[in-house]
């Protein structure tokens, strides 16, 4: 198994070696040059789908653990490893809404609104800070 394994490795490693480029039709496209000048929306949504997705990964591990216990079939030890599951889901939950509760503030003491349609909306020098 490991021979075929390492020759078919090896074979693919090979052609990879001596594959040439094809030479297909290039075309230059206009390219319009947009700078990027608004990093808060960005920001702000990158942090929204960050804890979502942490939040519905805690909710299937919960779930997950769930399923373990009830098929645990009297198995204290599988019952025990659906707990041990569940706990740490739950942890892992309260963490993440405790760091999105943390965010709130942080982002509130300093003025920025991430749930706001324009995004985060840096203070500028003609910007009044307070």
């Amino acid at each position: 198994m490991k021979k075929l394994i390492s020759s078919i490795i090896l074979s693919l490693s090979s052609l990879a070696a001596v594959a040439t480029p094809a030479f297909a039709q290039t075309f230059n496209f206009p390219r319009t040059k947009v700078p990027f000048t608004d990093f808060g929306p960005l920001l702000a949504n990158a942090l929204v789908i960050l804890f979502f997705f942490a939040a519905v990964l805690a909710f299937i591990f919960i779930v997950i653990g769930g399923i373990q216990w009830i098929t645990a079939g009297g198995d204290k030890m599988a019952a025990q490893s659906a707990r041990d599951r569940i706990t740490a889901a739950v942890v892992g939950l309260v963490i993440v809404v405790a760091a999105f509760a943390l965010s709130l503030i942080v982002l509130n003491v300093l003025g920025i609104n991430i749930f706001r349609a324009g995004g985060i909306t840096f203070p500028t020098s003609t910007t009044p800070v307070w």
